[in-house]
């Protein structure tokens, strides 16, 4: 077992940083504060993320991928919606999967596919069980509900060689493996890992890397995990406050660890023992990450 020490990386705090993504087109390290509607972009090397550009929507930013055009800017999930934000702050709908839920549901993480086409799950603001989908969006065929039954739709990633997706449903604690056919359908369905809330934390965001290991930040846990395909815990990575949100590999040498955190629903005695809470940490891990998918209007 592998174990690392993440190191805080920015001043700044975020009440709920989510999505964190590595863009290695750009060359930048990407989050959202999900509460406040703000999306950040950074320099990042192993020791500092420094922001260089931010924007802001109204109402709830949960999940960001970019255009494969980065010129284009991002699709983004907000409030309900699916939508386009572009690189002037312009914010352009495209769906929206949980209209008839609203205000109570709202769209939760997501990522682009290998395929150019946007995944995004949804979960209710008070975590209702069964209330969150997961959904699939191309403009070629609008949205697509591929899952149904969930409470907090969270991560999602593609192995190396494209044969899998993980899915992470965060208050029963599972990672789902699914083996994925050459157009990026889904099929078999099975627990890659699961985790015990109280006594292990929740799994929340996930990243992928270069050997096909997938990254579980832990919320409640004070740490992210490696898995490897196997499903074999392999390495830790221990962060000195307890809600770890979402991770992302990049960097100036490609081998950086980076974690959101959040301050969300901490007591203030809690948030005075770890006053780093809501901030990004670091960890050197030695391992690259898998290159960001994008949106694309044409599906590969």
């Amino acid at each position: 077992m592998q174990e690392f020490q993440a190191e805080v990386c920015t001043t700044d705090s975020f009440f709920l940083g989510e999505s964190c993504r590595w863009d290695e087109v750009r060359g930048e390290l990407c989050w959202v504060d999900v509460y406040t509607g703000r999306f950040f972009r950074a320099h990042a090397d192993a020791t500092n993320v420094e922001v260089v550009r931010s924007y802001e929507v109204e109402g709830f930013l949960s999940a960001v991928a970019p255009m494969r055009d980065r010129s284009e800017g991002w699709i983004v999930g907000v409030n309900q919606s699916i939508a386009v934000l572009d690189e002037t702050g312009g914010l352009r709908e495209l769906a929206r999967p949980e209209a008839h839920n609203a205000p109570d549901v709202r769209m939760n993480d997501g990522a682009a596919d290998p395929w150019g086409r946007f995944w995004i799950g949804s979960m209710a603001s008070d975590y209702g069980a069964g209330r969150g989908s997961l959904y699939r969006f191309h403009e070629s065929k609008g949205v697509e509900k591929i899952l149904g039954d969930l409470t907090i739709a969270n991560g999602l990633g593609w192995s190396p060689d494209r044969r899998t997706m993980y899915f992470v449903d965060s208050v029963p604690g599972s990672i789902h493996a699914f083996d994925v056919d050459e157009n990026g359908e889904i099929s078999n369905k099975r627990m890659f890992a699961e985790l015990d809330g109280p006594s292990e934390g929740a799994p929340d965001g996930l990243c992928v890397d270069a050997e096909g290991s997938i990254w579980v930040a832990v919320w409640g846990g004070y740490e992210v995990r490696r898995y490897a395909p196997s499903g074999e815990l392999t390495a830790r990575v221990k962060v000195p406050t307890a809600q770890p949100s979402c991770c992302a590999i990049g960097g100036e040498h490609g081998t950086t660890l980076y974690v959101t955190t959040a301050r969300e629903d901490m007591s203030a005695e809690l948030l005075a023992r770890e006053p780093d809470a809501g901030r990004l940490f670091c960890a050197e891990i030695g391992v690259r990450g898998v290159p960001l998918d994008a949106y694309c209007h044409t599906v590969m």
